[in-house]
């Protein structure tokens, strides 16, 4: 007999969004230290038109990468990826 969590499907959730093959690669890093599993829709179409930062805009065109992760760790994964946010900030803040 099965229980209905063992019967429900695994539903993934997007968590975060990049044109950077770069920042992809780190985002990738920090999700496997966090021991949180992960999946990422359009790492391929990311490499073809390697734009960094510059492409941003893109990404709500499909050009971009898309990192899902299982939806019970979705707060973790959105809390340990807002430290990438916090000290891309903070880099931009540097500058001044």
């Amino acid at each position: 007999m099965t229980t209905d969590q063992e019967s429900e499907p695994l539903r993934w959730v997007m968590v975060y969004e990049t044109t950077d093959v770069s920042l992809l690669m780190l985002v990738k890093s920090v999700l496997e230290d966090a021991d949180i599993d992960y999946t990422v829709q359009g790492e391929e179409a990311s490499t073809l038109l390697p734009l960094g930062p510059f492409g941003a805009g893109l990404s709500r065109h499909g050009f971009g990468a898309r990192i899902h992760v299982p939806e019970d760790q979705a707060a973790d994964a959105e809390e340990v990826l807002a430290v990438l946010d916090e000290e891309a900030a903070e880099d931009d803040g540097a500058d001044d």
